[in-house]
């Protein structure tokens, strides 16, 4: 399984959790800037933590601002679905 396909988008966009939401893609972001790996079986379902994990491990390390505009685009685009 390529890092970048999922079966399933699992989410959450309730608005109310959006600290919760950005807090997990940052963390995850983090972990694939730094080379960490995530197995076949976590990234079947996409949440915000693997999101950002592949993000990062596509683009490496990015200033915290920078990573926060990512996740704010990533939410328009999940808004837009």
């Amino acid at each position: 399984m390529s890092e970048l396909e999922f079966a399933t988008d699992v989410r959450s966009k309730n608005p109310d959790q959006n600290a919760h939401r950005n807090s997990r893609f940052r963390q995850g972001y983090r972990k694939g800037a730094a080379g960490e790996s995530y197995g076949a079986k976590t990234l079947e379902r996409l949440t915000w933590d693997n999101l950002g994990w592949r993000l990062g491990k596509l683009l490496g390390p990015a200033e915290e601002e920078l990573v926060d505009e990512l996740y704010e685009w990533c939410v328009r685009q999940q808004a837009g679905e």
